[in-house]
């Protein structure tokens, strides 16, 4: 029976642990670039009183980066133009009888995921809307969102705080 020399022997468990460090590159490559990513699989999700997500197909004509809106003036004047103060695009209809608008500015990388959430605390007398954005990918292009939300109409008297969590 033939037995691989010593030297043989070696050299075939350095093989093994090149090919190994190899598959776990590789595997790390592909859990990391921007479509593959597990972290990034599925929608957007929204949690606790948040009614609805908005779509705003428009810029807002100010460089806030959270907002409160509670009337239809302020919602038209946040998207008018502060030239002409005309709207550029036609705004979705929000009932701020019984909704509030929250837009909370929020960045990341290549493929981006949010976790729109907002907590009622009633002793403190205000709603906490935190947005956890989830990266994905190695590329350069950049991602925003307001990530606009209708919560339950803001009590009178009550605050809104606001919070980023990259992750």
């Amino acid at each position: 029976m033939y037995k691989p020399s010593k030297n043989l022997q070696v050299l075939y468990q350095r093989i093994k642990h090149i090919h190994f460090f190899l598959l776990i590159f590789l595997i790390s490559g592909i859990y990391y670039s921007c479509s593959k990513s597990p972290k990034c699989w599925g929608n957007n999700k929204n949690k606790g009183i948040i009614e609805s997500s908005i779509q705003i197909d428009c810029e807002a004509a100010t460089d806030l980066e959270n907002f409160i809106i509670e009337d239809d003036s302020t919602y038209q004047q946040v998207f008018s133009n502060s030239v002409n103060y005309q709207l550029n695009c036609t705004l979705p209809s929000i009932d701020f009888n019984t909704y509030t608008l929250l837009g909370l500015y929020a960045t990341g990388a290549c493929e981006v995921k949010c976790i729109r959430e907002v907590s009622q605390n009633d002793n403190e007398q205000k709603y906490h809307y935190k947005v956890t954005v989830k990266s994905c990918g190695a590329c350069l292009k950049e991602v925003y969102s307001h990530n606009w939300i209708t919560v339950p109409k803001l009590p009178e008297g009550w605050t809104v705080t606001f919070e980023i969590e990259e992750k």
